[in-house]
């Protein structure tokens, strides 16, 4: 890959706090945006992460994360934030709108098959497949050479398995994503953004 890219995700957002999974576009895109505390917490990781001064900024359509992209982009004092709906929350089917324990259930599914759709949940191939899709749309623009990825727990986990060179359903088998926490993107077991 030309670019470098890191990955972030979204700051504690007032869906943790109410330990909900609220995986729906419509929901997500328009409520449960970040919790109080969250831009300190956000700042402190932009602060420690050695972020290049030339990046650009994509982030998932979800407000939790579109907040945290505008946060991020005002610290860094960057251009606008790119939308790209890739990005997105995977979606939890079933167990959207219900306490996040449920998590759990799906992850054992995930684990067994990575084209698990038990329950009406996206499975860790389709949430692969359209992060990568994003990525290779993004290589291929004009722009800076760093890109900062704003998105969710499970979609970047998914994607951190596959760039180590794990299967999709192993995205629990890696040091999971925390809040506000980023990490460069880099592609050890894996043949760049091969499928």
């Amino acid at each position: 890959m030309k670019k470098k890219f890191y990955v972030m995700r979204h700051g504690r957002s007032l869906a943790n706090e109410a330990e909900l999974i609220v995986s729906s576009l419509n929901q997500g895109s328009e409520h449960w945006g970040l919790a109080e505390g969250s831009q300190k917490q956000i700042s402190d990781s932009v602060a420690s992460s050695g972020l290049p001064k030339e990046l650009t900024i994509v982030s998932s359509p979800f407000l939790r994360a579109r907040e945290t992209a505008q946060i991020v982009s005002k610290l860094l004092k960057m251009s606008p934030v790119r939308i790209e709906e890739g990005l997105r929350e995977r979606f939890f089917g079933k167990w959207d709108g219900v306490r996040d324990d449920s998590y759990r259930e799906v992850w054992v599914s995930d684990e067994r098959n990575p084209d698990n759709r038990n329950g009406g949940v996206e499975s860790p191939s389709d949430v692969l497949k359209r992060v990568l899709e994003v990525l290779e749309r993004i290589e291929a623009s004009d722009g800076p050479d760093a890109v900062l990825l704003v998105s969710h727990g499970d979609p970047l986990n998914i994607l951190l398995a596959h760039a180590a060179g794990l299967g999709a359903e192993n995205h629990r088998r890696i040091d999971g994503m925390k809040t506000a926490e980023i990490r460069p993107l880099c592609f050890e077991g894996a043949s760049s953004l091969g499928k």
